[in-house]
């Protein structure tokens, strides 16, 4: 029992956060934030998906989600505003005594999804690294 224990347990660990993950947020903010993260994520992985040719390009759709994937960056900013606080947050409490790094790091997303190209895969793949690297630049310093 106690070789299968120890395995349970290191697992346990890594994933702790998907224990708190499976939560639902009771702060209507952070409920919204959440929301509007995983859309962003959504759209991320379907151009990514078809930039790889993992997924047929499908031009209509493409044009769809580029459009929500900018209006949900637009978004971003607006839902860090006021600070909010619940044990599913992610968020870390720098964001909101680093105002004027999260507003630039918002701003590189919102200037990367704003050059995201559609016309083909290839205009995908040229175009969304610069709008990964916003995510990840952001997710890196105020995400936990």
């Amino acid at each position: 029992m106690h070789a299968r224990l120890i395995p349970m347990m290191a697992l346990s660990l890594a994933l702790g956060t998907a224990a708190i993950a499976g939560e639902e947020a009771k702060d209507p903010d952070v409920k919204a934030r959440i929301a509007l993260m995983q859309d962003l994520k959504a759209h991320t992985k379907l151009l990514s998906e078809t930039a790889s040719g993992k997924i047929a390009y499908d031009a209509e759709k493409i044009e769809a989600v580029i459009e929500a994937l900018r209006r949900d960056a637009d978004q971003v900013g607006p839902a860090f505003k006021a600070p909010a606080d619940d044990p599913v947050s992610e968020a870390l409490p720098i964001i909101w005594q680093e105002r004027s790094e999260f507003r630039l790091k918002v701003n590189r997303l919102l200037k990367a999804a704003n050059e995201l190209k559609g016309g083909s895969a290839k205009d995908i793949a040229d175009t969304l690294n610069p709008v990964q690297a916003a995510c990840k630049d952001c997710h890196g310093r105020f995400k936990m």
